[in-house]
């Protein structure tokens, strides 16, 4: 399974936008997606990025794909289990 389309626009960190971390953390919330390194120590603002391009970079993500609207995802790394639940 994966996101569709494949240009559906995504909200990602810039670590995630230079792919210097891996995807830690993915959210739905409202119906706008979100693919974040899970930290917080951002020196500049979010970028626009459509999914298709982390979905060949990362295709773990692609288990998301059927995420419900106000529901995110995270993991301890780049090998681990996506774990789901409700956003708070």
């Amino acid at each position: 399974m994966k996101f569709e389309p494949s240009n559906l626009t995504v909200f990602v960190c810039p670590h995630i936008f230079k792919n210097t971390r891996p995807i830690l953390y993915v959210c739905r919330e409202g119906g706008d997606l979100q693919c974040l390194c899970g930290e917080y120590d951002h020196d500049e603002q979010g970028h626009l990025v459509g999914v298709g391009h982390l979905q060949e970079r990362d295709p773990s993500i692609c288990q998301l794909a059927d995420l419900p609207n106000d529901w995110e995802a995270e993991r301890k790394d780049a090998t681990s289990e996506w774990i789901r639940s409700q956003c708070e």
